[in-house]
């Protein structure tokens, strides 16, 4: 009885002195204002801005997946639509208005978070309440690169779920969570499994060790895995009914091409080393100690988007963000477990600043910047007014966002060359393979893209041409094409940096009718 009362005891609660609490929502205050400045380094990511582009489209009418072509499920749109929107009814930047989306999201999920974990009334919430700073810099410092990725959202408010899901690992008390709470954390989750279906594997691997630790199957059927399961449902329903052409057409194309690419080797030795360091300190920080519920729950949550991690293979910094971020909360949730057999004790300063080495190391993958250069922006903007442009080029970095940052208007469906990219690169492997049959079917899919986007670029003409620098297959494939050496006759080069050449259309032949227009 006595050990219940001190489960529910106020101290035990998030909020343990008046003085504390200020200083702590002071911190917070500043990890946020400090955020702002921070994430300009970056601007807004070039998936980010493609994603403001197509939603843009969207609302202006075209079609999803017939007039663009998205490589993901209708869901992505669906998460960035309320702020675009938003932007355009107010006359705001679109841009300014996702990002503020963004930190709404990210105060939402930690808050949530925070609430359930004072409900449950953890043995660590007397520290885990000053260390709130912490867990939000890991949401609106560290991701840099990720930030505003849909797998950051979805991180983002998983978090409410995986505190409840240590709720549920506990031995049962009279404190149980409510129905609304449960289902509010179902309905956040959903969110990370619907950006991406393997995700699953996140909610899952934690609702086994709360089934285990509690030696019964009822934590696997709690409300919120229901909430999480009816959600997909009714979202493959949904993508079934108004998206069959995803279902029918884009889906067998990307299994067929983009995702069959990977860099596992790439992967491994970007990421591996320092995750499997991070992995360890979990018995470092605190030797001898066992894992409580809340740091086991983020340790199987991080261990299983590792597994999504290497199943993508294609090794972005955005891909590794959940399961970095996880492992370092782990950490910090490492530190607040409370030693019974000496509880005044606190942890040595050499393995706190071990701890500071490792979260530094993590962080570096997500510090490289995509940023277009300001000196080539700046050139371009002085060139043309809201230009039209096109990309050849299979890097999305390379159109985007620097189409954004000039008023640009993208001309194309797609948002780079990635397919013949794809498709060039896996015709090369199955010839040196000698595999004819995949190697002739690789390259019906290269000539049908190249073909149309020559048409493309014929039929709509645009002002601005940037020509990704190191894409040398795709620049090959269109130098052999007359089609192309004639349709560059009229551009000129205006600029260029280490990546990308832009060239101009000639102001004197851009009034001219194309001939295609012509012989219409």
């Amino acid at each position: 009885m006595n050990a219940l009362q001190d489960r529910l005891a106020p101290e035990a609660t998030l909020g343990p002195l008046s003085g504390s609490r200020y200083w702590t929502m002071s911190l917070l205050a500043v990890v946020l204002v400090a955020a702002i400045p921070w994430q300009t380094r970056w601007g807004v990511v070039s998936d980010t801005s493609w994603i403001i582009t197509m939603c843009e489209r969207l609302l202006g009418g075209d079609r999803l997946y017939i007039d663009l072509i998205e490589t993901n499920p209708p869901f992505t749109a669906w998460l960035f639509m309320p702020p675009v929107a938003l932007a355009h009814a107010f006359d705001l930047a679109p841009e300014i208005a996702v990002h503020v989306y963004v930190y709404a999201i990210c105060l939402l999920g930690l808050g949530f978070a925070a609430l359930i974990a004072r409900r449950a009334g953890f043995a660590e919430n007397r520290a885990l309440f000053s260390m709130l700073p912490l867990f939000l810099a890991l949401l609106v410092i560290l991701p840099g690169n990720a930030f505003a990725q849909r797998e950051h959202l979805g991180v983002a408010l998983a978090l409410p779920l995986l505190v409840l899901t240590a709720w549920r690992a506990e031995p049962p008390h009279a404190r149980m969570p409510g129905l609304w709470m449960a289902i509010l954390a179902g309905l956040c989750a959903s969110v990370l499994v619907l950006v991406k279906p393997y995700y699953a594997l996140l909610v899952l691997a934690p609702a086994l060790y709360a089934a285990w630790r509690r030696r019964s199957i009822w934590p696997l059927l709690a409300v919120e895995y229901w909430t999480i399961g009816l959600v997909c449902v009714a979202y493959v329903a949904a993508v079934t009914l108004l998206y069959p052409e995803f279902l029918h057409v884009i889906y067998p194309m990307l299994a067929d091409t983009y995702m069959r690419m990977g860099n596992m080797s790439g992967l491994l030795l970007a990421y591996g080393p320092v995750y499997l360091i991070a992995l360890l300190m979990l018995r470092f920080l605190r030797p001898g100690l066992p894992l409580s519920p809340l740091v086991s729950v983020f340790t199987l949550a991080s261990l299983a988007a590792a597994v999504a991690l290497i199943y993508q293979a294609k090794g972005w910094p955005y891909h590794a963000f959940p399961a970095f971020s996880l492992m370092l909360a782990a950490l910090l949730l490492r530190t607040t477990q409370i030693d019974r057999s000496s509880p005044g004790a606190t942890m040595e300063l050499g393995r706190k600043l071990l701890l500071a080495a490792v979260i530094a190391a993590a962080a570096i993958p997500f510090m490289k910047t995509q940023k277009p250069n300001a000196e080539l922006a700046a050139r371009l903007e002085a060139t043309a007014h809201q230009p039209t442009v096109a990309l050849v080029g299979s890097d999305i970095a390379a159109g985007h966002p620097l189409t954004r940052l000039l008023g640009g208007t993208w001309i194309s469906r797609y948002c780079s060359d990635w397919l013949s990219d794809a498709a060039l690169y896996l015709w090369a492997v199955s010839t040196r393979d000698g595999n004819k049959e995949a190697a002739s079917h690789y390259r019906e899919i290269a000539d049908r893209y190249i073909d149309g986007k020559l048409a493309e670029l014929e039929t709509k003409r645009p002002t601005m041409l940037i020509v990704q620098k190191n894409d040398r297959a795709l620049a090959e494939e269109l130098s052999r094409r007359q089609a192309y050496v004639r349709f560059l006759q009229d551009y000129r080069p205006v600029a260029e940096d280490e990546t990308v050449r832009v060239l101009l259309r000639d102001a004197r032949v851009s009034q001219a009718p194309s001939p295609a227009a012509a012989s219409d």
